[in-house]
């Protein structure tokens, strides 16, 4: 039986044993009781700049000197191959572009070790599709295929309703899993449910990292131990009752409650981590930061051989400073001439090293082709 000796203050301690933070709406399963008063303290709302939407006219008049010198914006930090010849007339220069992120992703995974033989899935909906007959469309990997054999061109490309959308790929860009390709059920599933139910949704990472998956198994969920769980925390944490594999079209309704309308993390019990998010960058950042506060959580208890207190965990003040220190992650040191701050693109940096690493282990040429 874990006890909280130290979060009296939050009603955390009970009679029995104690859950920990799911989000308030979400909470009511018996199976997820006990979570919810730390995760409303922690629960954030993360703004998001698009950077890339700002734009200058230099033609304009009644500019004010401040408006005048504002600078242009980056370039963008992730950038990828222009499209063969021979795929022109296959897809277009977005879904290319998409599907080199989406490739970077499985290898980026893969040295993670967040994946699992030929099994779990990182999502990606097509750009321009919602508005199709069939839409929206979205990027699957092909079952059988391993994260480190995935390339632009043998992803598949899938309906909400699991069939393949044939692009007419040259079959000598599909050697491995050579043909139409096949969908594992359990990822459509999964995936398409929340395609389907949450537009604000882009990129869905699902992988079975040991310790996240371990911790999925806890009846106290993931705890704030660690400024990677606080970050982890503060993205919206739902939790869903482990209902044997996810391979019933029944289950779609009940993982889209359990996740919520506004959550970006989906905890499935005794099964894995789920993250969705507006972009692949934000996707991976969340998924770095979840795995990375499982692992210090799960040798943290190790380490005290299961007693919580024997560790650190963080009283009412701490949690609200937590909170609060959360909000400004990204932020930059502000200069002397400016009112507010400027913020870092945190997820979209860490994707770009991610990226990096990958590009250099495995070679461009084989990720991108």
């Amino acid at each position: 039986m874990i006890r909280w000796p130290r979060f009296l203050g939050l009603g955390l301690l009970a009679t029995s044993t104690v859950r920990a933070f799911s989000s308030p709406s979400f909470g009511s399963r018996s199976s997820s009781e006990g979570r919810t008063a730390a995760a409303s303290i922690l629960q954030v709302q993360v703004q998001v700049t698009d950077i890339g939407s700002l734009q200058i006219d230099a033609s304009s008049v009644g500019q004010s000197s401040e408006e005048a010198a504002t600078p242009p914006p980056p370039p963008p930090l992730n950038t990828y191959p222009e499209m063969p010849e021979d795929l022109v007339q296959c897809m277009s220069a977005t879904e290319w572009r998409q599907r080199c992120e989406l490739a970077a992703s499985y290898r980026i995974a893969y040295l993670h070790d967040w994946h699992e033989n030929i099994f779990n899935h990182i999502t990606t909906k097509l750009e321009g599709t919602s508005d199709e007959k069939d839409g929206p469309h979205f990027l699957l990997n092909d079952f059988g295929i391993g994260f480190d054999e995935i390339t632009a061109c043998n992803l598949l490309k899938v309906t909400l309703d699991g069939c393949v959308v044939d692009c007419n790929i040259p079959p000598e860009r599909r050697t491995v899993n050579p043909g139409e390709g096949r969908v594992f059920k359990p990822g459509y599933v999964l995936h398409s449910a929340i395609h389907g139910s949450r537009h604000d949704v882009n990129t869905i990472w699902h992988g079975h990292d040991l310790d996240a998956t371990a911790v999925s198994q806890t009846k106290f969920g993931i705890l704030p131990l660690s400024q990677e769980a606080t970050f982890t925390i503060a993205k919206g944490i739902s939790y869903h009752p482990f209902e044997g594999s996810v391979n019933s079209l029944d289950e779609q309704s009940r993982l889209v409650a359990s996740l919520g309308p506004t959550n970006q993390i989906l905890m499935l019990e005794d099964h894995g981590p789920i993250v969705a998010c507006k972009s692949t960058e934000e996707a991976f950042a969340g998924m770095y930061f979840l795995t990375r506060a499982c692992q210090f959580q799960v040798k943290s208890l190790s380490a005290a051989g299961g007693d919580l207190g024997r560790i650190h965990v963080p009283d009412d003040g701490a949690l609200e400073e937590m909170k609060v220190r959360a909000d400004k992650f990204d932020e930059a040191p502000q200069r002397r001439d400016e009112e507010k701050a400027r913020e870092h693109d945190t997820p979209g940096l860490m994707f770009a090293y991610a990226r990096r690493s990958a590009e250099r282990h495995f070679g461009p040429g084989d990720i991108y082709r």
